[in-house]
């Protein structure tokens, strides 16, 4: 009976060790978050990955900077304006073509260091001289007489390049201005060249590939195309060494450069500048036209030969002689040599020179 009694004890006493054990269990796992069946998943896992939902945020900030970039595009070296020179004084009317001695060649050289082409620097002021100060004249708006007078030695002295017709343009680049008739070659953004030049002067004429139109260079953005070295003969006349940038038109060489428009369409520059203007671009270069266009049919009646005619008017003085013999001599013998005092063909430009 005492035995019985022990193992009863016994058993009561491990099965209250074990519920007590069971609970500590439960209880320690519902602290540590071990699953159990009695509580709701969620509940179990709702504290873990809190600290995930914050990184997203960080990337959604850091992609804005490139709107920024295109801005630098636009930025290249300024072109540096020549220090201002003390010139040598001129006479009281100016210094021009035929003009010679040290005067001329410290013109000459400063022409020179400022990006014109005044010919060769030997003390004399020759057409190439002349055609650099009408540039000079041009740029500043002064009277275009190729003469170096008060205001164009100022001009001269204190130069300051023009501004480009492109600011934003390509580094290397030809803008022709239709305003001033000045031509400007640019290379690595920098002006490498300024000459006069005389573009179309709008008038109708006959005679070209395309038949009767008006002289007119068409404005716009080019590019140059071909080369021809040496002399070209068109249906219009020779041209010297052209390059061409639109269609027919070129920038080239002739004799006769005025200051005003007077081409077919072509921008003509002097002779000596188109011999190595070739070497200062290349093919595929811009070319700028800007300005305003001559007014189409500026001459009141359509002529072929578009050329100016202030030419014909210097034969006429050779008649005037024969009139003081008329009084003592009979008059069949004197009128027979006065019609052959006018006959001057030299006078007349040759069709050829014109484009």
């Amino acid at each position: 009976m005492q035995v019985s009694k022990w193992v009863r004890s016994s058993v009561i006493v491990a099965g209250t060790a074990a519920a007590v054990a069971a609970a500590s269990i439960g209880t320690y796992g519902y602290i540590l978050g071990f699953d159990d069946p009695k509580l709701p998943a969620a509940q179990a896992t709702s504290t873990r990955p809190s600290t995930t939902t914050s990184r997203p945020v960080v990337t959604s900030t850091t992609k804005t900077t490139p709107t920024t970039l295109p801005t630098t595009t636009t930025t290249h070296p300024e072109m540096q304006n020549p220090a201002n020179a003390t010139m040598p004084e001129i006479p009281r009317n100016g210094l021009g073509q035929y003009a010679s001695g040290p005067v001329v060649a410290a013109y000459e050289a400063r022409l020179k260091s400022m990006r014109f082409d005044p010919g060769a620097l030997d003390g004399r002021f020759d057409r190439n001289m002349r055609y650099a100060v009408e540039t000079v004249q041009k740029i500043y708006g002064l009277p275009r007489t190729g003469r170096i007078d008060a205001a164009t030695r100022v001009a001269i002295s204190e130069f300051k390049y023009p501004t480009p017709l492109v600011p934003n343009g390509e580094a290397d680049r030809v803008e022709i201005d239709l305003d001033r008739q000045i031509l400007i070659v640019w290379t690595k953004w920098e002006i490498v060249l300024m000459t006069t030049t005389s573009t179309g002067n709008g008038e109708h004429f006959c005679g070209g590939d395309q038949g009767c139109q008006y002289a007119v260079t068409p404005t716009g953005r080019y590019t140059m195309t071909r080369n021809i070295k040496g002399w070209r003969t068109s249906k219009l006349g020779k041209l010297w060494n052209p390059y061409y940038f639109n269609g027919g038109i070129a920038v080239h060489g002739l004799e006769s450069v005025p200051v005003y428009p007077a081409s077919h369409g072509c921008a003509r520059i002097p002779m000596d500048i188109a011999t190595y203007f070739a070497t200062l671009v290349h093919k595929g270069e811009p070319v700028y036209v800007m300005g305003t266009q001559a007014p189409r049919g500026s001459r009141t009646t359509p002529r072929t030969n578009p050329r100016a005619t202030t030419t014909t008017t210097a034969p006429t003085t050779t008649t005037a002689p024969p009139a003081t013999t008329a009084s003592t001599k009979p008059p069949a013998t004197t009128t027979t040599k006065a019609p052959t005092t006018t006959v001057a063909p030299t006078t007349v430009p040759q069709p050829t020179t014109t484009t």
